[in-house]
């Protein structure tokens, strides 16, 4: 036998097992080696109906929950109907009650008696009231008392007197007045009066300077989008005194050019903690960020402050490059804060893992907030204490 022969025979024996078959679903045509059974399906048409069996299961489940929803709203309304037809009859008892004790007193014969009832058979029985102004006798003496009402409230008042050349002249003071402010007020009368005298009441010297409430020193933490939700762990410990301000995108000149009119009242002496830097590496030059910085710690020493920078924190979408200089900008900013006399604070090893931070590889994840927020609040309380 030929080798051409023996060619034909597989190409024969190929045709034999390779046959055309249609799909019993779509009608698609597809060759198939062997004999396919009479109902074929693709496997697209069946990926089909594994996907219809699902979503009729899913309609059966939401009609499910459809029904119990109904169900919970109707025993709602009906335990509302009931309770409504409580109240009804309590209130229809409650006046057949008063009804009969009217009908027993008319009558004579019987009463029932509670201990409200008696309580008002027995203010009733007292007479009637006499109104009369008591403020009327202060009107016709000299130098009478000022009653002064703010809107609608009526406010107890002590009043201090103190007699001032012939008449006498009367300061009002109310509880809500600060120490500061007595004082000042004694002081324009004994301006105006022309007498030097002492005019604050007797005992109340000690009283006004005791009563000086020294204010807690303020926190807050200044910074870029890397701050974002990490005020609750921050703030938890004193939240009326401590204040995270999160400026998305900010470089180092930004916060420079808002950082007086952020610390606007923030008191004496209060504690600074900045996180920027990080959107700065990827635009600047070394030189460039270090004369930023410079320039933003002598706005930091026209303010009397506690100041700490906080590390810039690593990036991990940009790979190594970006990293050796972050690296090289933090050695660089310890030293320099530590010849300005300000505290430096880094985290570049705490953030080493993926995945503390999110799929950017910029802004952190919420493990890494957590771990941010907990580690600035560990540093805010070694600072104030």
């Amino acid at each position: 036998m030929t080798d051409s022969e023996v060619a034909v025979g597989v190409t024969h024996v190929a045709d034999d097992t390779m046959k055309m078959t249609g799909c019993g679903s779509c009608g698609m045509y597809m060759i198939l080696e062997g004999a396919p059974g009479k109902s074929f399906v693709c496997m697209k048409c069946r990926l089909i109906e594994l996907m219809e069996e699902k979503i009729r299961g899913l309609e059966m489940q939401v009609e499910s929950l459809v029904e119990f929803r109904k169900g919970f709203e109707q025993i709602v309304e009906q335990r509302h109907e009931v309770s409504e037809g409580k109240s009804s009859d309590l209130q229809m008892e409650a006046g057949l009650g008063n009804s009969e004790v009217r009908l027993g007193e008319e009558s004579g014969q019987w009463k029932h008696v509670t201990k409200r009832t008696r309580q008002r058979k027995r203010r009733a029985s007292e007479g009637e009231i006499e109104l009369q102004n008591r403020f009327a006798e202060l009107e016709n003496e000299e130098g009478a008392q000022q009653v002064v009402t703010e809107g609608d409230r009526a406010r107890k008042k002590r009043r201090a007197v103190s007699p001032i050349g012939k008449g006498e002249e009367l300061m009002e003071i109310t509880p809500n007045m600060s120490p500061r402010r007595i004082q000042d007020g004694l002081k324009r009368i004994t301006r105006e009066n022309g007498n030097g005298k002492n005019l604050q009441p007797e005992g109340t010297g000690d009283r006004l300077e005791n009563s000086t409430v020294t204010r807690k020193r303020q926190v807050y933490v200044i910074g870029d989008s890397l701050l974002r939700r990490i005020d609750r762990p921050v703030t938890r410990a004193d939240p009326e005194n401590r204040r995270v301000c999160c400026l998305p995108g900010a470089k180092i000149r930004d916060v420079d050019l808002r950082l007086k009119r952020i610390l606007k009242g923030a008191g004496k002496n209060p504690l600074i903690i900045l996180h920027v830097g990080t959107n700065d590496t990827a635009r600047f030059l070394l030189g460039s960020i270090k004369g930023d910085y410079a320039r933003l710690g002598r706005t930091l020493k026209e303010i009397e402050a506690q100041v700490i920078f906080s590390g810039i924190l690593p990036v991990p979408r940009e790979g190594q490059q970006r990293c050796d200089k972050i690296m090289t900008i933090n050695r660089w900013l310890r030293q320099w804060c530590y010849k300005e006399g300000f505290g430096m604070y880094g985290h570049w090893e705490a953030f080493m893992d993926r995945g503390q931070f999110s799929r950017d590889g910029l802004h952190l994840s919420r493990e890494g907030n957590r771990l941010l927020g907990w580690r600035l609040a560990q540093l805010i309380k070694r600072a104030l204490n």
